[in-house]
């Protein structure tokens, strides 16, 4: 009987031991991989677009250049510029453009005559709303650095230059400080309105011992029609007031010069010759009206006279 219970037990034990091992379930080895964290771009300076083009400027100017006129211009074509123009962007935030042009005087009879140049110098930093740069402008007889910002925030938007203009000109001609802007501009629906200004104060005197002038406008612009590939807008712009300030005097009166209240149309044209090729141009007419201001008693207004300026080119972004 101890033999046997002895046996027994054996048994037992044994069917529990196996019994147990199929119950367990097996553990499987988990391996865990680290992935590397992506790693950001460094950014880097790129061309944005590419273009140039050309731009005739025409004057109907006054044989008697009175302070405001203009004096003769006899050329039958006018001043003739080619320009070339690059856009750059570093990373997502900093935009540069740079621009070069040359211009000729140029008559149907005279031929060809090299009249200046031009060279801009552009950098933008760019936050949400607004952006905030610098422009260095070079030409023959001047060099103007300026600081800018411009804004857009819904329905308000604007922009300001501010800065220093050297005159490399004759003893006559100071230097003097520069600012010019829209400092608002309200657009409702496709209609944008805004005001624009130009100041110039002068260290010292200017022609004809000239120390401030002041000009003020309102402009007006809309789109006129946009297909599928052609695109036109339209601009206006007047002159409302304009002021100047003499340090001297002639023979006890202030000195004569005329106040410009001038109308200006501009329309503008584009067309899209691929998606990245496109040719634009724009033509620009400012009717010219004068009123006489302090002088002689008896002074008289100059006539009305006009400028025209033509522009066509082509731009490829990339």
């Amino acid at each position: 009987m101890k033999k046997l219970a002895l046996l027994l037990g054996a048994l037992s034990l044994v069917s529990s031991v196996a019994y147990a091992k199929e119950v367990v379930p097996a553990v499987e080895e988990v391996v865990v991989i680290e992935e590397a964290a992506p790693v950001a771009a460094a950014p880097m300076l790129r061309v944005t677009n590419v273009g140039q083009y050309i731009e005739i400027d025409n004057y109907s100017r006054h044989n008697a250049s009175a302070n405001g006129g203009a004096g003769t211009d006899d050329l039958n074509v006018g001043n003739v510029m080619l320009g070339h123009q690059v856009g750059l962007a570093y990373g997502d935030d900093w935009t540069f453009n740079l621009m070069a042009r040359k211009g000729w005087d140029t008559d149907t009879d005279d031929g060809f005559h090299s009249e200046g140049h031009r060279i801009d110098i552009d950098a933008w930093r760019n936050f949400e709303n607004f952006s905030v740069g610098a422009r260095w402008r070079q030409e023959a007889n001047m060099d103007r650095w300026l600081g800018r910002v411009k804004y857009n925030y819904g329905m308000f938007s604007g922009w300001v230059d501010a800065g220093y203009q050297f005159n490399n000109a004759s003893e006559g001609q100071n230097d003097n400080i520069y600012s010019e802007g829209m400092p608002v501009a309200v657009t409702v629906g496709p209609v944008t309105v805004g005001y624009y200004y130009e100041y110039k104060d002068w260290n010292g005197t200017h022609h004809e011992d000239q120390t401030e002038e002041l000009t003020h406008q309102v402009r007006l612009m809309a789109p006129l029609y946009t297909g599928e590939k052609l695109s036109l807008s339209g601009e206006y712009r007047y002159q409302f007031a304009q002021d100047k300030e003499f340090e001297n005097t002639v023979d006890g009166n202030k000195i004569e010069w005329q106040e410009n209240n001038r109308h200006i149309a501009i329309l503008n044209a584009n067309y899209a010759l691929t998606e990245n090729l496109s040719v634009y141009g724009y033509y620009e007419y400012d009717f010219n009206k004068y009123e006489v201001k302090d002088g002689e008693p008896g002074a008289k207004d100059l006539g009305d006279d006009y400028y025209g300026e033509f522009c066509i080119g082509w731009n490829y972004a990339f």
